[in-house]
């Protein structure tokens, strides 16, 4: 999925503000430190998630509700033990889009430490040493 893919799939949802946030692969597409990212994971909560519930039927992921309206977009319902509140609170805006912060985003795939998240941890942490220690803090 490219960037202005994306960015197509957020309106086609067209989900409430301030109940969703893109995490994972696709908040680092969204500010173009990536080219393309194999899915877009949107976290979601309250009007977003009935809406979203609406487009699909929810499936038992590994530990939280997902939906999954096109093969390539997954909404979750809950986020691998994080609170979702927080994150979505936590949003900062990318393009006009909710994003999870880069400081969190390093945390989650650190915590994970998946092989596929290597490259980006790398990068992440290049990005918040250059940005120094005021980085990654909501404004």
């Amino acid at each position: 999925m490219t960037g202005a893919e994306a960015v197509a799939r957020l309106r086609e949802l067209a989900l409430p503000r301030g109940h969703y946030v893109v995490h994972g692969s696709g908040a680092l597409l969204l500010r173009g430190l990536v080219h393309a990212a194999g899915d877009l994971d949107i976290l979601a909560r309250g009007p977003a998630w009935l809406l979203a519930c609406r487009l699909s039927e929810p499936d038992a992921g590994l530990l939280d509700p997902v939906v999954r309206p096109r093969p390539e977009v997954e909404i979750w319902g809950g986020w691998l033990g994080e609170d979702v509140d927080t994150l979505i609170d936590g949003a900062e805006d990318v393009l006009g889009w909710p994003c999870v912060g880069l400081a969190t985003l390093l945390a989650f795939k650190e915590r994970l430490g998946r092989p596929k998240d290597v490259e980006h941890v790398r990068l992440l942490r290049q990005l918040l040493e250059r940005a120094g220690p005021r980085a990654g803090r909501r404004r």
